[in-house]
């Protein structure tokens, strides 16, 4: 028990870690290539952040426990939509975001990220399933490219001199760098979790869940807060929403291609889904009356995970 338990603690602050290296490299990459906010935001920062919980993904379905992964993907997207977006929004004293975008893709979003579990209805998400998440994430890509109204603000431009080459150079070793820390470490938090929730009898979506997806969505949370505190709402919102799209559809759906995914029917996972549809409507609900998220409304967001957390403790 102590090996894993310290195995863990350790990979978990690598996966972090390395998972901000990486979405630090490809932002500084973005103002090279003169990416647009917007496809910044809800393209290549959702799939940066999540890069951590693509590898947990593929090292857990490797390992046979897929089901990590699936709380993992859970515990992630509730993160995103109540702590990344509640905590950037109380730290920037309110978060403005555009109306267009919120119209069009928030409820979008949200079918997506149920979208596995209503596949999942037989007890199974199958590699048939999964195949079908992969076409629906690449819809979604494609839905997102045909935005072309939103594709104008361009990412903190840096025009091209022998200086950003050699910026460009660095960031690109930084990328490679933080890629293999974050295929070693995902390695380790699998190996490790695995044993701790068996030492526990703890239940896998459960562990995903609570601990494996705190450390996989510090990337979100610290893009969240940075964009909010250079008052970028759009990009905060835009990459946490991104990246629950990104879970569910691409993630899920590649593990479940690599091992199928049982969901039992009643486990943690109805816990984690019913916080997950509340802090979506939520979220809605706010932006419906108004196109920014208040300090008092990222409180009441925060304050449904903390209320989701107090309910897991109870009923495990």
């Amino acid at each position: 028990m102590a090996i894993p338990l310290l195995v863990f603690i350790g990979s978990f602050f690598v996966l972090a870690r390395s998972s901000v290296f990486l979405v630090s490299s490809l932002t500084n990459l973005a103002r090279i290539l003169h990416l647009s906010e917007y496809l910044v935001a809800f393209i290549l920062m959702s799939f940066a952040t999540s890069v951590s919980e693509l590898f947990i993904g593929v090292s857990s379905a490797l390992d046979g426990v897929p089901r990590l992964s699936l709380g993992n993907i859970l515990g992630a997207n509730l993160l995103n939509i109540t702590i990344v977006i509640g905590v950037s929004a109380i730290i920037a004293r309110g978060l403005s975001v555009e109306s267009k975008i919120s119209r069009k893709n928030f409820w979008l979003i949200f079918f997506l990220s149920l979208l596995p579990f209503l596949l999942g209805v037989d007890g199974v998400i199958s590699r048939a399933d999964g195949f079908a998440l992969l076409v629906t994430f690449f819809i979604y890509i494609w839905h997102v490219l045909e935005e072309r109204e939103y594709f104008t603000k361009v990412i903190n431009n840096r025009p091209a001199t022998f200086a950003i080459v050699q910026s460009t150079v660095r960031d690109l070793a930084v990328f490679g760098a933080a890629t293999i820390a974050l295929l070693l470490s995902s390695w380790a938090v699998v190996w490790a979790g695995e044993r701790i929730a068996e030492s526990l009898s703890f239940g896998l979506v459960a562990f995903g869940a609570l601990f494996v997806a705190l450390g996989t969505t510090m990337p979100e949370l610290t893009v969240g807060v940075r964009a909010a505190l250079s008052n970028r709402g759009a990009l905060a919102v835009g990459n946490a929403l991104g990246s629950v799209a990104f879970n569910a559809t691409f993630i899920v759906g590649l593990v479940s291609i690599i091992h199928p995914i049982a969901i039992r029917a009643p486990d943690q996972s109805l816990t984690l889904i019913g916080a997950f549809v509340a802090a979506f409507i939520l979220f809605n609900l706010f932006l419906y009356r108004d196109t920014t998220i208040s300090r008092a409304e990222g409180l009441a967001l925060a304050g449904v995970y903390g209320a989701f957390v107090i309910v897991e403790y109870f009923l495990l």
